[in-house]
């Protein structure tokens, strides 16, 4: 029963992996700028619900106003486009965005 669960729990995160991979790294592939953007929520909002909460705000409706980015950077590459996830979706990638780049996570 244990092997079961931990074949399943892991099938889960790889195929959450894979998705994230199709939709998230197929345009932003610069990792280090996926980790400076989490810093900057993490900086801003600081606990896990309260960035996550502020990552689903942006992403279904991404504004100058929500974003954590400097206006130097929006400036030379844009706003990002409404997301066009799904709502459950949506709310797995941030949790794989959240588990990869957390940076307090790498801290102990």
């Amino acid at each position: 029963m244990v092997k079961l669960i931990s074949i399943l729990l892991l099938l889960t995160l790889s195929l959450n992996a894979t998705s994230f991979k199709q939709n998230c790294l197929k345009c932003h592939s610069n990792e280090f700028q996926l980790a400076m953007f989490m810093k900057k929520y993490i900086l801003k909002h600081s606990s896990e619900k309260r960035v996550k909460k502020a990552l689903y705000s942006y992403l279904k409706n991404p504004t100058y106003k929500e974003s954590v980015l400097p206006y130097g950077f929006l400036n030379r590459f844009g706003i990002k486009e409404k997301s066009s996830l799904n709502d459950d979706e949506l709310q797995k990638m941030i949790d794989v965005y959240y588990d990869r780049y957390n940076i307090k996570s790498k801290i102990y």
